[in-house]
């Protein structure tokens, strides 16, 4: 299981993906890597597809890490 951490490509703040939200469009943000979701590694391609269509990836850079 691995989660996926974020980094904000202006202000350098960094934080996890507690959830994906389909209906608003977006990624819901935690500080806390206890708190981010686990995601197998054949669902996270697909989340960050998702996150890329969202806009997402223009401000943040996503990564893979374990869990």
């Amino acid at each position: 299981m691995v989660k996926i951490k974020w980094t904000n490509k202006y202000s350098n703040e960094t934080g996890y993906v507690a959830s994906v939200s389909t209906k608003e469009k977006c990624f819901i943000n935690t500080f806390d890597k206890d708190e981010a979701k686990e995601y197998s590694e054949r669902a996270v391609k697909g989340i960050m597809t998702r996150l890329e269509s969202f806009g997402e990836t223009e401000d943040n850079i996503f990564e893979v890490v374990e869990a």
